[in-house]
């Protein structure tokens, strides 16, 4: 009857019995978010645009564009997002869009850069 107690007070956030701790707090299932600074660059760009990478996975990432001033038919080419931290690009295609809120596609692994970004 304790692990009933336990996990009815730990949804609800009713202690069973005073001076009790809780057995689960949210911070126990929250992975840190690391943001990582970055270039995206595609072929028909003037410049490497900044961003910030987050929500990175070996498939997916979400990276969110420093200046929302991309015609969507740029983004619909192949991509190159490079890592400043890792120092590190890959190949990618944008998945969705919404507003300066892009979610890529990879389609390499991380690599040397194959040009200079600033």
């Amino acid at each position: 009857m304790t692990i009933w107690n336990s996990l009815v007070s730990s949804i609800t956030g009713s202690e069973g019995s005073p001076g009790a701790k809780p057995p689960f707090s949210p911070s126990d299932f929250r992975q840190p978010r690391r943001l990582k600074e970055g270039y995206l660059w595609g072929e028909s760009f003037i410049m490497p645009r900044g961003c910030t990478i987050r929500d990175m996975s070996p498939l997916t990432a979400e990276i969110v564009l420093w200046h929302d001033d991309l015609k969507p038919h740029l983004l619909s080419r192949p991509l190159k997002l490079f890592s400043s931290l890792d120092g590190k690009e890959a190949d990618c295609t944008m998945a969705s869009r919404q507003g300066n809120l892009i979610s890529v596609r990879f389609t390499s692994a991380f690599r040397a850069p194959t040009r200079r970004y600033p």
